[in-house]
């Protein structure tokens, strides 16, 4: 059998995806996941009285956090089967890759175990935000 009879087989037996259904699903999973940064901001601003700044902070954190607990638990994976990529993209998705990672490398020990693996994904993604950070406030300053 060649490559191309194999790609033929292949195609003919994988599941159809309905495109159409997973769009919807992702844009009222990510909507919802919106609604709830907001509400969580609003209460940490208007209920608990931080600044706006910082209401915004501890909402990134609460995903960041619920993201972890969720992966940890072994759900993050059945929600996201379900939601696609509406629940991945936000910031629960970067919680998902950190802690599974660190998950994956436990065995090894806290520095050489969780201590390196927790950035085996994540660390380009910092890296490359804190060189954004830099160039964009470089700007700023350069331009007034």
């Amino acid at each position: 059998m060649d490559k191309n009879e194999y790609k033929k087989i292949i195609k003919y037996k994988s599941p159809k995806e309905n495109k159409l259904k997973n769009i919807i699903i992702s844009f009222f999973v990510g909507g919802l996941c919106g609604v709830i940064g907001q509400l969580l901001t609003d209460v940490f601003n208007k209920c608990l009285h931080f600044s706006i700044n910082d209401s915004y902070m501890l909402t990134m954190v609460s995903f960041v956090l619920i993201g972890s607990i969720l992966t940890g638990l072994g759900f993050f994976d059945k929600v996201v089967s379900f939601s696609k990529c509406g629940l991945i993209v936000p910031t629960t998705g970067f919680a998902h890759a950190m802690t599974s990672a660190a998950m994956d490398t436990r065995n090894e020990g806290l520095v050489k175990g969780i201590g390196s693996g927790i950035f085996k994904l994540t660390g380009s993604i910092i890296l490359y935000g804190i060189v954004a950070a830099f160039f964009i406030s470089l700007i700023k300053v350069i331009v007034g």
